[in-house]
């Protein structure tokens, strides 16, 4: 996790890297927004903000 914020085994940091992996996992597999919304119970807006990251670290500023 070079470059971060937050070191590791922080509960913020691997929640945002854990959330961000499932996204672009599913996304990979070919499912649309709406569909990750249902699955992972996120808002819209948040699986948005997750699918527009290429990385983690990106989600970290303002915190």
């Amino acid at each position: 996790m070079t470059g971060s914020p937050w070191p590791r085994g922080h509960r913020f940091a691997d929640r945002i890297q854990a959330r961000h992996a499932a996204v672009h996992a599913l996304l990979e597999a070919g499912h649309s927004r709406r569909s990750i919304q249902r699955q992972l119970g996120m808002t819209y807006r948040t699986v948005k903000q997750f699918a527009d990251a290429a990385t983690p670290e990106e989600l970290f500023t303002g915190q």
